[in-house]
């Protein structure tokens, strides 16, 4: 199944539980995580392909906290309908959801070294501006980067970074 075919099915899923948990969507995405995590363990992957163990022992298994109710009643109808293996795509469209929702852009800043707390939030301020949202930064050190930054937010990539300048300089003098 294609990356598409998967969000297709995630989607619907993730706009149902948007609309189920109005209130308290940060906590629905930490038990959503918490599901993601805990089908990832090893152990229970292999208990949820063995055939000899009952459906209701995987949900009851696969319960969390009270305020996850949905999530359970979620992992509980993708156990049922062979669905399970989704549950990481709608974590992730929820995730996207939420975050237009709450009117926030997420970013990577890559950069050859640790970046200032001004140069941060200068970076911040202008994406904020560009994006008209708040904007939650993650920063990562490429030193292969010689210089300067890469900006990755959502399909938009701005790369001023040094490496990225010799490599579009090189493809301009390249005949080819």
């Amino acid at each position: 199944m294609t990356h598409d075919e998967s969000e297709a099915v995630a989607r619907p899923y993730a706009r149902a539980l948007m609309a189920a948990s109005a209130g308290n969507r940060a906590a629905v995405q930490e038990c959503l995580m918490a599901a993601v995590r805990a089908l990832s363990d090893p152990g229970v992957a292999k208990a949820i392909a063995n055939p000899r163990i009952a459906r209701d022992a995987l949900a009851l298994a696969l319960t969390f906290d009270v305020p996850c109710a949905s999530v359970n009643g979620l992992v509980r109808l993708l156990l049922e309908n062979g669905r399970l293996g989704f549950l990481p795509g709608i974590a992730t469209v929820f995730a996207e959801l939420k975050d237009a929702s709450d009117n926030v852009a997420r970013a990577t800043v890559t950069s050859a070294f640790a970046l200032s707390e001004q140069q941060v939030d200068g970076l911040r301020a202008a994406l904020a501006r560009r994006t008209q949202r708040h904007v939650e930064l993650t920063l990562e050190i490429d030193a292969s980067l010689m210089a300067g930054v890469i900006v990755q937010q959502g399909d938009m990539v701005l790369d001023g970074s040094a490496r990225g300048r010799l490599e579009a300089l090189a493809h301009a003098l390249s005949p080819f």
